[in-house]
């Protein structure tokens, strides 16, 4: 099962506004989707699988089937400014044997930073979703 365009639409529209809640079900999951304040001046959509929120799925991921519920990023071990200096001091064949400049780190995120963020990464990694319900406090 999967979500209708008006449903998509109307879970967008309720998440423009703070301290509204979506609730999906996601392959026997019930995750929550609430416009949250993660920092000083910046507003987030934050995702809680069954109600809750523990930090331990973010940190090990391949033990804890809801972390995929979450977004993963990618980083750079070194940035591009190292890449060229490392190129420079040691050359383009030799910085190659010494360091992989290519390396990226894996880390999730407890949100997202659209509103349509979650609603595309839930139907790419849920094999059953539909809409449950929205709240508004």
């Amino acid at each position: 099962m999967s979500l209708s365009k008006e449903q998509k639409a109307f879970i967008l529209e309720k998440l423009n506004h703070q301290y509204s809640t979506v609730k999906i079900k996601c392959n026997d999951h019930e995750i929550s989707l609430c416009l949250e304040r993660v920092s000083k001046m910046k507003l987030a959509v934050g995702v809680y699988v069954d109600g809750f929120f523990k930090s331990i799925w973010l940190f090990k991921p391949d033990e804890h089937i809801e972390s995929k519920f979450y977004p993963t990023l990618y980083k750079s071990y070194y940035s591009a400014k190292q890449k060229a200096e490392l190129t420079k001091i040691w050359g383009k064949r030799e910085v190659k044997k010494r360091y992989d400049l290519d390396k990226k780190y894996e880390y999730k995120l407890p949100y997202f930073n659209t509103a349509q963020a979650p609603i595309n990464h839930l139907i790419k990694v849920s094999d059953s979703i539909e809409f449950i319900s929205e709240m508004s406090i």
